[in-house]
């Protein structure tokens, strides 16, 4: 069993929700663990540093064993100056994420797509 990371982006290539659902690959001698434990606290630190960017009105945060699912809310909406340190925070989070699965592919799985069809 992997995690499963679902990316989707905006027009303008902003993060706009992900979703992980399942465990990274935890077998019954613990093996992988980790991995799900680095996956969740990734995205959970993501998902603080983007509440003190944006505010809980721009943000949908839900999680639930084996399931976490983060989205923007209305993001022409929010100042520019805010935008661009939406785009820092979570480009950092993907550099992060990337690693992970580059050094794990067998326990998380990834997909992303472009909401304008690309």
């Amino acid at each position: 069993m992997s995690s499963f990371v679902y990316i989707v982006y905006n027009s303008e290539s902003i993060i706009e929700c992900i979703t992980i659902s399942g465990h990274a690959g935890v077998k019954k001698s613990g093996e992988g663990y980790e991995i799900c434990i680095a996956l969740s606290a990734l995205t959970q630190a993501m998902y603080r540093a983007l509440l003190t960017i944006v505010g809980k009105r721009f943000l949908s945060y839900r999680i639930k064993d084996g399931f976490l699912n983060l989205e923007l809310i209305d993001f022409d909406r929010l100042e520019d100056t805010k935008k661009e340190e939406y785009k820092i925070v979570s480009n950092g989070y993907l550099i992060g994420i990337k690693s992970l699965i580059k050094e794990y592919p067998d326990f998380i799985k990834y997909k992303e797509e472009y909401k304008n069809g690309t």
